[in-house]
């Protein structure tokens, strides 16, 4: 017998109601539109109990015993990584009978939700070191002080991109080329050299195809896109990461001829303290939203977006955010942070 809809409150009292003013249980029945059974319970359970609210359920008795509950949460605080199949393997064989289902509810009921994992650089014992290092070294430093850094990086470009790591689609869809990331073998790549402060973007320089940055193109870069963005900027400490181009003789001559400031010496694997890589992320993702069709096109959209939407607050904001970031390793003990 399938179960009807369980009557409100206010629909059993007028029930018991409209029985004290002497109508039938089905004169009741039909002026309320419910069934016979559910006026004569109503009027039971007021009789029974004073009250037109239901009786209280036990509800369908749990799966997992507590001592289950902490077994499993357990087993996730050793092995975050560990999906819901392995944490009921690794349970006694008494408790089995266990669903996944129950070990994720049970889990969340824990605090213990599901999220994508962040993808970081491992860090080396001296990479936290370093990190530890460079921070203690500005952290007394200002919002106005961090005004006269130009921070700059290289980044890779490619023209199928994508930071799509979930779509939602009707059952049987999985094929339709709505709900799919394209991918292609070898899809056109560019280089890019980049520059920002707290005053907007600098300079822009692209890499030839099948050119790879050595100490020679690098400083070449350096002469043509650095003088006049630093003096247009009103920056005097330069900030590049530790890459072996950037560290060769003549690069290094080069900087310290010109009179700038290194900022540093920087920590490796450290892509949360230079702020530019929140801009190519940026970037890329703005980028990918205008399906560049060819090498040249992607080009093209990487100008556009460069020009057009990497505006002057936009970089105010990253290097206004440079003590935050500090302040984060540090209360971090050199590990990595959300930037």
């Amino acid at each position: 017998m399938v179960r009807g809809k369980e009557l409100t409150s206010e629909c059993r009292a007028q029930a018991v109601i409209l029985r004290k003013e002497g109508l039938t249980y089905q004169a009741v029945s039909n002026k309320l539109h419910v069934s016979l059974y559910a006026v004569y319970q109503a009027c039971k359970r007021h009789t029974e109990l004073g009250t037109y609210r239901s009786r209280n359920r036990s509800g369908r008795p749990r799966v997992t015993t507590p001592t289950d509950d902490r077994s499993i949460r357990r087993i996730v605080m050793r092995s975050p990584k560990a999906s819901s199949l392995q944490v009921l393997m690794r349970l006694p064989s008494t408790s089995r009978a266990i669903s996944t289902r129950t070990i994720r509810r049970r889990l969340f009921m824990g605090g213990l939700k599901s999220y994508t994992p962040a993808k970081k650089p491992k860090l080396s014992a001296k990479n936290i070191k370093d990190r530890l290092a460079f921070c203690r070294k500005y952290q007394h430093w200002s919002r106005e002080q961090w005004e006269h850094v130009m921070f700059s990086d290289e980044s890779t470009f490619t023209q199928f991109y994508s930071y799509c790591r979930h779509v939602r689609r009707p059952a049987g869809k999985r094929y339709d080329s709505k709900y799919m990331v394209p991918r292609v073998k070898q899809a056109p790549k560019v280089m890019v050299w980049g520059s920002i402060s707290a005053f907007g973007r600098g300079g822009l320089w692209f890499m030839p195809q099948d050119t790879t940055i050595n100490g020679a193109v690098y400083l070449q870069i350096l002469k043509d896109k650095l003088p006049a963005f630093m003096n247009i900027h009103n920056t005097t400490v330069f900030q590049h990461d530790g890459a072996p181009c950037h560290q060769t003789k003549v690069v290094s001559q080069w900087i310290q001829q010109s009179g700038y400031e290194i900022l540093g010496p920087w920590p490796g694997n450290s892509p949360d303290l230079n702020v530019i890589e929140n801009a190519w992320i940026y970037m890329k993702r703005r980028v990918a939203e205008h399906n560049p069709t060819s090498s040249d096109d992607l080009i093209k959209k990487i100008r556009e977006v460069w020009t057009c939407e990497i505006n002057n607050t936009y970089c105010l904001q990253l290097v206004h955010s440079m003590p935050d970031r500090i302040a984060s390793v540090l209360a971090n003990k050199g590990g990595h942070t959300k930037y």
